[in-house]
């Protein structure tokens, strides 16, 4: 049994947005999105350790909306393959013939009243008085803003007890003698402390001063020794402690020990669960706290392919989101003021284009999913070049959300593809390609063409006039091309990045590099490419500013203005 999407409106931050599941599934998005919001609102429907009272609506409940706040709000959880014999005999005639049934949430404004409702189908649903179905079928929540040595407290001594009550009969009757032993052996302890002269000293100093206070205080003394520890108490006091090379030493910092508090929890899950009759949902809020990249990789796949059911996290990591399968990411963005899942959540679309990645997917495309805009360029002196430029222009890409991504090439479709599916905004900029194809007399605008097919528009016809890179600019067909698509971020280079970039600064690259002409300042710049651009950055860096009304910077601009409008900042 799976949970296969989730409808909440008029709900927090969500006006009407349906969101689509996957057996694991990643949930991404900036801060205050809304990522905690659609957690509990699973929780509401599917957390036993809510109570009644915590599931009750309060005021901050409802949507606030262009037209004000929503009257009532629904949580709406949609889910399929149900097999499990215990589920279909609690929901009795509420599971359709293709194991699927529908659990609502409905709360109303005006009285700050709750019902839920249950059923097969959405004109079938009925209105119950509890969360009755929750002893088999329930959600564990781990939340991102957690007390690590509390947690592990609590998650250690119900590992315990669970551990105890499944013990066999021979092992508990071998464990209630070894418990009397201990018992025995700490009642010799309580009596050797006492006999410590301090101890004695220090119990001594308190009855006097005890009896002070109050006349019936003079028949009664206290003492100061380990005679309040149980066995009992003494089982629930032991403390995690960790061996390294054969000797004890203390837990780890917080990265650590929020590998402990998932290794604990997993194990109690694990031990806990029914799985013949019980279905749990796992939901973790940033397990990646704490920890170093490597081990944010290794946590992605430890929570896919170990925990013993559906599982949903939320998370800011890079790091993590490379790791996950590709059609298992919902993107959760702000439109008109309200959050939506990019794409309705898990999406086939992205799956199609993230297979097109193949060796191109690393941790830089990761980061971009985290991003309000990407720039799409060819290569390193490209992201090097717009990087500095940024700098120079005062567009502060990291306060902006923003990624300079390289595609290694030319192939900028694939990831428009992704960046469309994720409703990321982008730009992109790629050289006026010229080439001939092969054992034809006939050459392509290939630059122009990129261009003409990222924006969805007819493209040019091959020529049979041999044509140059700067043909293409010469003739009219740059300015033609450009006219078409800079309004969709789109920008083609006049010739390429080097070119482009000693026409605009002329003066300071030549001097800085020493040439005496722009053409040997290009062919200089067009080898070793990378290391020859940031070496002339470095001594232009000041220069860089002029730019601010040229072509050159012309995409940074357009970038910084889609993703504002995204975030419904103008």
């Amino acid at each position: 049994m799976e949970i296969s999407s989730l409808h909440l409106k008029g709900y927090r931050n969500f006006e009407d947005a349906l969101i689509n599941f996957n057996t694991s599934t990643l949930v991404i998005g900036a801060n205050d999105i809304g990522k905690s919001n659609m957690l509990h609102a699973l929780r509401i429907l599917l957390d036993k350790t809510l109570s009644d009272a915590d599931i009750e609506p309060s005021e901050l409940d409802f949507h606030i909306g262009q037209e004000g706040v929503a009257d009532q709000a629904e949580v709406t959880i949609f889910f399929k393959d149900i097999k499990e014999d215990a589920v279909l005999s609690i929901l009795k005639g509420n599971v359709s013939d293709h194991g699927e049934t529908i659990i609502r949430y409905t709360a109303s404004k005006s009285d700050l009243s709750y019902k839920i409702w249950i059923g097969h189908a959405l004109d079938e649903l009925q209105e119950v008085s509890s969360r009755f179905y929750l002893k088999y079928l329930n959600l564990k929540y781990i939340q991102s803003q957690r007390d690590l040595e509390r947690f592990i407290g609590r998650e250690k001594k119900q590992l315990l007890r669970i551990a105890q009550q499944l013990l066999s009969e021979d092992d508990a009757v071998e464990d209630e003698a070894l418990l009397t032993e201990i018992g025995q052996d700490l009642s010799q302890l309580n009596s050797k402390i006492s006999q410590l002269k301090y101890v004695s000293s220090a119990t001594h100093d308190i009855n006097t001063e005890l009896k002070k206070l109050a006349h019936h205080n003079a028949d009664y003394s206290v003492q100061l020794d380990t005679g309040a520890i149980e066995v009992n108490d003494f089982i629930d006091k032991l403390q995690l402690g960790a061996m390294t090379n054969g000797s004890s030493v203390m837990l780890g910092g917080d990265g650590r020990n929020n590998q402990i508090l998932l290794a604990l929890w997993k194990a109690k899950s694990v031990i806990e669960q029914d799985t013949e009759h019980e279905v749990i949902f796992y939901v973790i809020e940033e397990p990646e706290a704490h920890l170093h990249p490597h081990q944010q990789r290794k946590l992605a796949s430890y929570l896919v392919d170990e925990l013993p059911g559906q599982t949903i996290i939320s998370s800011h990591s890079p790091q993590i989101a490379s790791n996950f399968s590709p059609d298992s990411i919902i993107r959760l963005l702000s439109k008109n003021k309200s959050t939506v899942a990019a794409g309705n959540g898990c999406s086939q679309c992205i799956v199609e284009g993230w297979e097109n990645m193949s060796y191109r997917m690393s941790i830089l495309p990761a980061e971009t999913f985290f991003s309000n805009g990407v720039f799409l360029v060819e290569g390193p002196s490209e992201m090097l070049f717009y990087q500095e430029l940024a700098k120079r222009v005062d567009i502060d890409l990291d306060f902006e959300n923003l990624s300079i991504l390289s595609v290694d090439g030319i192939s900028f479709a694939v990831y428009v593809n992704i960046l469309d599916a994720l409703e990321i905004p982008w730009v992109m900029r790629t050289d006026n390609d010229i080439s001939k194809i092969k054992d034809k007399e006939l050459w392509q605008y290939a630059g122009a063409n990129r261009c003409l097919r990222a924006a969805s528009l007819k493209t040019l016809y091959h020529s049979d006039k041999k044509l140059l890179p700067k043909d293409a600019f010469d003739n009219g067909t740059w300015k033609i091309i450009s006219d078409a698509v800079n309004c969709k971020g789109i920008y083609l280079s006049k010739i390429d990045l080097e070119t482009d970039f000693v026409s605009e600064l002329s003066s300071p690259i030549l001097t800085a590099l020493g040439k005496k002409t722009e053409a040997s300042a290009i062919k200089y710049l067009q080898g070793k490419k990378a290391l020859r651009m940031r070496s002339l950055l470095k001594k232009i860096k000041d220069e860089l500013g002029s730019l601010e009304s040229g072509d050159l910077a012309k995409p940074l601009y357009k970038l910084v203005e889609k993703a504002r409008l995204t975030r419904d900042y103008i």
